[in-house]
């Protein structure tokens, strides 16, 4: 990514109400799914069970978050014969750390 004028900084342009109610609805929604997850070196791959209902929820939380988080980068992998999803979401340095406050919920029951 190019330095200065041109770079997206590494922050949510949602009011702290809007992030509440987002975090209280669809990005609960899209964690209560979450199978499975794996750190990357740029962000998280999120595993979903593979039927329409998730892929429509990862559709949704990839089309709301790319309005208020532009530096973000997702990729939706779909497996064949409805294996689970992947939801890769990357970004430039400091991602992991702003993903950790909004989506990456570390399992506390493992």
């Amino acid at each position: 990514m190019k330095q200065g004028s041109d770079e997206i900084p590494v922050a949510c342009c949602l009011s702290t109400a809007e992030l509440r109610e987002r975090e209280a609805t669809l990005l609960a929604h899209f964690g209560s799914a979450v199978i499975g997850t794996d750190e990357l070196p740029d962000g998280y791959a999120f595993r979903l069970p593979g039927d329409g209902k998730w892929i429509a929820v990862a559709a949704e939380l990839i089309v709301a978050e790319r309005e208020c988080c532009p530096f973000l980068t997702f990729e939706l992998h779909a497996n064949p014969n409805k294996g689970p999803l992947i939801v890769r979401v990357t970004g430039p340095a400091d991602t992991k750390d702003f993903l950790k406050t909004i989506l990456y919920k570390p399992e506390s029951s493992i």
